[in-house]
């Protein structure tokens, strides 16, 4: 009643031509899977404005041919796509359109191990301003479950390349057994098999035996509210129509069709009409340009939901509640008064107009009478001079939330949100940071966390380790011993993990090997699909690492596609670093990786062992390889750089450690020395084992905050390295 109503206003309010567009499906080959004198006459017959083709050959397939076809079958102003299929026995899909063709392509079918079609489809530009999107396919006889899986790519295929709430027609030979098979449950999620076509005695089924369903028209659902009788001199079929020549009286309606044309062709013709409105107004759909946004208020306080929606007027909606249609929530914006903790839940809208409908994201209200609840504390911070610092808490609660950030127990001016950044952070910004979270009902502090800023590292970058693959056989040695090894260094070589194979023929001038095919990196760090080397400094030197400068690899066709590359200072966890994407299987470069902004890389002291790691996933076979390749021989394939100082020239005063305290499971003391000179604290669990584990390297003065210290007993020192 309402479009009916909206139809009248809307005539009487503009002047309006409406164009019948008529669509067909035509699977009308013979045996000869080349169209035929009996399938044109039917195409002539039945005077089809747009056409979903399969097994789109004629004559010898050369253009002239095509152009003698769609002369003959239907005008010289027609137009068509045909896939680019061109060695014997191939059968193309294609379309034909009265009206111009801005744009086409083809789509490849993953379940056809020897490709012969794919999914044909073109953007035909309709009278008015409004585009239809057709898709012909052909889908395969193999089996339903095939037909599914096309299905689900054919769905993916349109909702990423088509707009949203796009005209859009599926048409073509499906091979279904049924009106119920897997393959349409899918299609009908966002297409419409309703109503079905018959022909003039009731029979849908569209098989040359006429007993299965196998071809189909389905309109998009927002081009459903344009269907409309498909109409012939003597008959009129609300539904669309099955055209079988055999039954169909008078054949004078469709001349020149003979009554046994359709015995001749594989299958039924199967049309559905569209009739276009076009007049001065533009003919679009709803489409949203802001979405509703989630809110939380405490019991008691108002709340207005809107979005900005666009699209041919008038425009409706409705506001929905958990999924169920809010009665007389029918504008927009849209407000609840006074809203109490049964208000709370998810809100959308659906916008309309006479062409189609588009829904909103969700938007959920929280209605909440909590004090604020600490739900992620800001992690410590380590940076170099000059960088940027940023420390952010997650809070929950009533709002509105209140943030008020401290450095050193002192109120930061102006730091009120729950994000904190320092911009060029400086020595002097080193200290202990946290935030107090208020609302109406209460507060809560975060936990203190450290601030550590590494001065600028001075120096000039050297390879301070690098591996040439070039001469490798057999996947290479693990480990690899490096190639390149800067002085005062202690370089552990390329080593592959445990869960890393070396089956099959290997490639030469490379170094790697098999096994990478879990499906995560978390997986393959379990199942040990990794490789790694180590650098430690020697006695008297630091080093500070800028660079993974240089990666060449390769892999076969079924080895890995993702990587990643982490780290680990010391006996600390290992820290992602960046991901790499291998998407060639031939050798190629990988762009350089900066170390020089990951703090705890810079200044390393002695004894302190770097491990990088290499995790490597994603192979679609357990034979799939991957490789460090030979890019550039006699030159490093995989090599990183740093800069190593001598701390020979250091005297600094000894350290001194000032007051301990223990607040809040958190041990902080003050360390003071020589001004502007570097500090080391280690610790240490058990002062039997003379094992002291570096943890912090900074420039005096400072104060120390241990995070972790609750619990556990621990020792602690300073030295002047």
């Amino acid at each position: 009643m309402f479009l009916l109503g909206f139809v009248s206003i809307f005539n009487t309010s503009h002047a309006q031509n409406n164009v019948n567009v008529r669509v067909m499906a035509a699977n009308l080959n013979g045996d000869t899977q080349s169209y035929q004198p009996f399938a044109l006459r039917i195409l002539q017959g039945l005077q089809p404005d747009v056409v979903a083709i399969q097994e789109f050959n004629y004559g010898a397939n050369a253009a002239a041919d095509f152009r003698s076809m769609l002369d003959t079958a239907f005008g010289t102003n027609f137009v068509y796509y045909r896939e680019p299929f061109n060695a014997n026995g191939n059968i193309p899909n294609g379309i034909i359109s009265r009206y111009p063709i801005v744009n086409s392509g083809s789509w490849a079918d993953a379940q056809q191990s020897q490709p012969n079609r794919g999914f044909a489809w073109a953007q035909i530009q309709l009278p008015g301003t409004n585009f239809l999107y057709v898709v012909s396919v052909h889908l395969l006889t193999s089996s339903a479950t095939a037909r599914a899986a096309e299905a689900t790519q054919l769905k993916s295929y349109m909702q990423t390349n088509f707009p949203a709430n796009a005209w859009i027609v599926l048409a073509g030979d499906f091979n279904t057994g049924s009106r119920t098979e897997a393959c349409m449950t899918t299609f009908k999620t966002f297409l419409s098999d309703s109503p079905v076509p018959v022909d003039n005695v009731g029979n849908s089924d569209t098989s040359e035996n006429r007993n299965n369903p196998h071809d189909y028209v389905l309109p998009s659902l927002a081009f459903t509210n344009l269907e409309t009788a498909t109409v012939l001199p003597s008959h009129s079929f609300p539904s669309g129509l099955v055209f079988d020549s055999a039954v169909y009286t008078p054949l004078s309606d469709v001349p020149p069709v003979l009554v046994g044309d359709s015995a001749n062709a594989q299958h039924m013709a199967v049309m559905k009409d569209f009739l276009i409105p076009v007049s001065g107004l533009t003919t679009n759909a709803p489409t949203l340009a802001t979405q509703p946004q989630s809110q939380t208020v405490s019991p008691g306080n108002n709340v207005t939901f809107s979005i900005v929606a666009n699209g041919t007027a008038p425009l409706s909606y409705q506001w929905l509640f958990n999924g169920t249609n809010i009665s007389g929530a029918t504008i927009n914006p849209f407000s609840l008064s006074n809203v109490q903790l049964t208000n709370a839940g998810n809100y959308s809208v659906i916008v309309t107009n006479f062409i189609g409908s588009i829904t909103s994201s969700i938007a959920v209200l929280s209605v909440s009478n909590s004090p604020p609840v600490i739900t992620a504390q800001p992690p410590a911070q380590g940076v170099s001079v000059g960088q940027t610092a940023t420390f952010t808490v997650l809070a929950t609660g009533a709002n509105p939330l209140n943030y008020q950030w401290q450095f050193n127990g002192t109120n930061i001016s102006g730091a009120l949100t729950n994000i904190y950044t320092i911009a060029s952070a400086q020595l002097t910004d080193a200290g202990n940071y946290s935030v107090i979270i208020s609302n109406f009902v209460g507060s809560v502090t975060s936990s203190i966390v450290a601030l550590t800023v590494t001065p600028p590292v001075i120096g000039t970058p050297v390879v301070l380790a690098g591996w040439d693959v070039s001469g490798l056989g057999s996947y290479g040695p693990s480990p690899f011993a490096p190639t390149t090894n800067a002085p005062n260094l202690t370089v552990g070589g390329l080593t592959r993990g445990s869960g890393v194979m070396t089956m099959n023929t290997a490639s030469t001038n490379s170094w790697g090997g098999n096994g990478f095919n879990t499906t995560s990196e978390s997986a393959a760090i379990t199942a040990n699909d990794f490789v790694t080397f180590s650098i430690a400094v020697n006695p008297g030197y630091t080093v500070s690492f800028t660079s993974l400068s240089k990666y060449d690899y390769k892999r076969s066709s079924t080895g890995p596609t993702n990587g990643v590359l982490q780290f680990q200072v010391g006996s600390g966890g290992f820290t992602d670093v960046t991901t790499f994407s291998y998407p060639s299987s031939s050798t190629t470069s990988l762009p350089v990786v900066d170390l020089s902004g990951i703090a705890v890389l810079q200044n390393v002291v002695s004894n302190t062992v770097v491990i990088f790691r290499i995790v490597n996933y994603g192979a679609s076979g357990a034979s799939g390889n991957w490789y460090i390749a030979d890019g550039e021989t006699n030159a490093p394939d995989l090599a990183i750089q740093g800069i190593i100082n001598s701390t020979a020239h250091a005297t600094n005063a000894p350290a001194v450690i000032g007051t301990l305290a223990l607040t809040n499971g958190q041990l902080q003391f003050p360390v003071t020395g020589t001004a502007g000179g570097n500090y080391v604290v280690q610790s240490s669990t058990n002062l039997t084992s003379g094992n002291w584990l570096s943890v912090l390297t900074n420039q005096a003065p400072f104060t120390f905050t241990d995070t972790n210290s609750a619990g556990a007993q621990k020792f602690y020192r300073v030295i002047a390295p």
